[in-house]
């Protein structure tokens, strides 16, 4: 199940959310969970007749004295050797196994113990395993990512004060909208909205879990391959927010979802960038908890847009959605109608999207709106509804748009084409406020003249670089290039691949100083 989600086999990232079993039992149905345990039990039982029927019967010890000296000396041997995948000069890896250009077919291949023993080492290591160059050599690069920008942004807000609702769409990528290549009725009302906003085509995130999106929204940091650093507190309270730099300005924060809050350990990182008020599932009536997850989207957008009425302005507030999560089961009656996992995931975006539709009805009517921007934002990418390769850029393209009343009226249904990342959300924002942006390293104003255009992504697997040139997705097993999309060049441009893996390693050291 968690390979069909996140694109990778069983790794040390899983582990963390066993601390959530509620949560995680909302990803599999019972009768997953029964075929999982009659399977285990069916071969542990077929294991244990063929070792004592063809190994040792255990009612009659060895007694041979040389056997049992052999066996002593022999099995660990065997073990060590086994191990290592045999004499060669170095011990097998993920190269071993890996044969395709097709990423799924060398992760079949691949052991998949052996995997999660080799990523619970490399989370746990000290040592940055991303090393490509010299660091020095790595900095000086990627700084030259991020040019000076003083002075150069377009204004897309109309005042440098308006109220911001900020509302990250679970799982909403770009496939769910016409305009952005998707089916035309699976966000009908989208469809209208983006017509009187500014719609973002080439917006990626660079994780592939929502505390990842989190992170990169408020605190312009980006996912990294094989840690969330949301789950190390220690960590991410040392991370910039937004939060704290808008409420240096006066704005009263509120955060608003209707799951558990202290999922992967987002209410710490909510404390601790001073979020004010903080709504989850235990703030809704019984009737409302209709969803696994807890409270359905239509609930939550009405609860914030009731209180948004009492609350002092200047305003933050913030929106989660939770329906298009996993089970994708909505209480409405939509145009699919199939039991299939693709029509669910899109049953539960029409849904989602007939709650957008509602809430903007609302919205417009309140005395705030002309003076409120809404930026919405998908938390991260995903394979539904055209059972993408989450490895692949396609896979990690959001949905993304601003919009609202306190929008320049010229930018409406126009479209910002520019290559950027989730992450850049943050500088964006505070440049339009003209507020100081340069502790967020990682994120740049994306409607700056300077800033250049390229997106980063990652998981335990690859790294992803995405540029107008070409797409390059390098894989850390082969430790090659494993897939190339030429766009204006046709052939590999190294100095390209060279700025992804300085960008990597100089993210990675970032993360452990930290």
């Amino acid at each position: 199940k968690m390979f069909g989600e996140w694109g990778t086999l069983l790794n040390a990232r899983a582990l963390n959310y066993l601390l959530y079993p509620q949560e995680v039992l909302t990803f599999i149905s019972l009768w997953s969970v029964l075929l999982l345990l009659t399977s285990c039990a069916f071969f542990a039982y077929l294991g244990f007749k063929i070792y004592r029927a063809y190994i040792t019967n255990f009612s009659y010890p060895i007694e041979n004295k040389k056997i049992r000296i052999a066996q002593i000396i022999v099995i660990p041997a065997l073990l060590i050797i086994g191990y290592r995948g045999g004499f060669q000069l170095s011990p097998i890896n993920e190269s071993s196994a890996y044969y395709s250009n097709l990423q799924i077919n060398n992760q079949i291949a691949t052991n998949n113990v052996w995997y999660l023993a080799h990523s619970i080492l490399d989370a746990n290591d000290s040592k940055n395993p991303f090393v490509y160059m010299d660091e020095k050599k790595a900095k000086e690069i990627t700084n030259n990512l991020f040019p000076a920008s003083a002075g150069k942004t377009t204004a897309v807000f109309k005042n440098t004060k308006p109220n911001i609702v900020l509302i990250i769409l679970e799982s909403w990528t770009a496939d769910l909208v016409k305009d952005l290549g998707g089916e035309e009725n699976i966000a009908p009302h989208f469809n209208e909205l983006r017509k009187e906003g500014l719609l973002f085509t080439q917006m990626y995130s660079s994780g592939f879990r929502t505390e990842q999106g989190l992170i990169s929204i408020f605190s312009g940091f980006p996912a990294q391959p094989n840690n969330s650093i949301i789950t190390t507190p220690s960590k991410a309270e040392k991370l910039p927010s937004l939060n704290i730099e808008l409420g240096k300005q006066g704005y009263q924060s509120s955060f608003y979802y209707g799951g558990e809050i202290e999922f992967a350990n987002m209410k710490s990182y909510l404390l601790n960038t001073q979020f004010k008020k903080i709504i989850d599932k235990n703030n809704f009536e019984k009737n409302e908890l209709n969803s696994k997850w807890g409270a359905h989207d239509e609930f939550v957008f009405k609860k914030q847009l009731n209180e948004l009425n009492n609350e002092k302005t200047p305003f933050f507030s913030v929106i989660l959605t939770l329906s298009t999560h996993e089970p994708f089961e909505v209480t409405m009656q939509t145009p699919f109608t199939g039991s299939e996992e693709q029509e669910r995931f899109k049953k539960a975006a029409y849904y989602t999207d007939y709650c957008l539709h509602n809430y903007f009805n609302e919205a417009k009517k309140q005395s705030w709106y002309n003076n409120t921007i809404f930026i919405l934002v998908a938390d991260h990418g995903h394979r539904l509804p055209k059972n993408r390769d989450v490895s692949m850029p396609v896979g990690r393209r959001l949905t993304a748009l601003i919009t609202g009343g306190a929008l320049i009226d010229d930018l409406r249904g126009k479209t910002m084409d520019k290559i950027c990342n989730q992450h850049d959300l943050t500088s964006t924002i505070l440049s339009q406020l003209k507020l100081e942006h340069k502790q967020f390293v990682w994120s740049q104003d994306v409607f700056n003249k300077n800033s250049k255009q390229f997106a980063y992504y990652s998981n335990e697997s690859v790294l992803g670089w995405i540029l107008p040139e070409q797409d390059i997705i390098y894989g850390f097993a082969t430790q090659k290039v494993v897939r190339f999309n030429p766009k204006t060049q046709i052939t590999l441009n190294d100095t390209l691949l060279t700025q992804a893996k300085a960008y990597l390693q100089t993210l990675y050291q970032q993360y452990l100083d930290y």
